[in-house]
């Protein structure tokens, strides 16, 4: 295989300058020369304004962004719904067993599918199966137990 050199006229300061970054990067100057090249070609970054497109600054503003989204959602989403699942935890956990009898429990947790069950839901079952007793506010009756 036959190899044709060429030469590219730099100036001795550049030159100077190549060499140490071919170095810092345990590269030959042939080699960085070819990663150069195709790392323009690869990114279509414009190598004359390399402050425009900084890799690095780039990351930031995108991690930024990114960062103010989950924000967002958190306080938009998450948190709503996690006072949601609050609510329905309470209500299953207090009210409802208050409310319905016992084989309806035991329909209602038989009819869900098992991968639904996790250990938290097991539990929150089980305190509808063996509700604790509220007390009754000072100067009321207790209500009636509907499962008796």
């Amino acid at each position: 295989m036959s190899r044709t050199l060429k030469s590219i006229d730099v100036d001795p300061e550049l030159y100077e300058d190549f060499k140490k970054l071919a170095k810092s990067y345990g590269m030959t100057n042939k080699d960085l020369f070819g990663a150069m090249v195709r790392y323009f070609n690869a990114t279509k970054a414009d190598p004359r304004d390399p402050k425009a497109d900084n890799p690095t600054d780039a990351i930031k503003a995108l991690d930024k962004r990114l960062i103010g989204f989950i924000r967002e959602q958190e306080k938009k989403i998450l948190r709503p719904l996690s006072d949601d699942v609050q609510v329905l935890t309470k209500l299953l956990q207090e009210d409802v067993p208050r409310k319905i009898g016992q084989s309806q429990i035991r329909t209602i947790s038989s009819a869900l599918k098992p991968e639904l069950l996790t250990d938290r839901f097991k539990a929150a079952v089980a305190g509808m199966n063996n509700p604790q007793p509220v007390p009754p506010k000072p100067g009321t009756t207790p209500p009636p137990n509907p499962n008796k």
